[in-house]
């Protein structure tokens, strides 16, 4: 083999050495790139779970509060109904205990203009 093949064949090694190296480079850009957007994806289906896990929290919690409420608007309707019909025993009770004090305070009146 003559000098100049030698020569030849050690640029084309250093040529072919060039070109896997960038090669290697290409290759470790394009793998960066790849596992940034698959980080990327996996942040975003991770916040789309976690939104979803959280507008689910929240529904149930709604709907507990809105049971909640209706319960104790119902306890107070049917309170609210038994002091009226409390009340409205005892009205007659009231208006004869009023008469007797007015008829009371009629005659203690009449006594003393005597």
């Amino acid at each position: 083999m003559s000098e100049s093949e030698i020569l030849e064949q050690i640029k084309q090694a250093e040529s072919d050495a060039r070109a896997m190296v960038e090669q290697a480079y290409s290759d470790k850009r394009k793998a960066i790139m790849d596992a940034r957007a698959e980080a990327r994806e996996i942040i975003d289906n991770a916040e789309e779970r976690a939104r979803d896990h959280a507008d689910h929290l929240l529904d149930t919690e709604r709907k507990k509060i809105s049971e909640e409420r209706q319960r104790i608007i119902d306890q107070g309707k049917a309170d609210a109904a038994s002091l009226k019909e409390a009340a409205s025993m005892k009205i007659g009770a009231a208006v004869d205990f009023l008469l007797e004090e007015f008829v009371k305070v009629v005659h203690a009146k009449a006594k003393t203009d005597e």
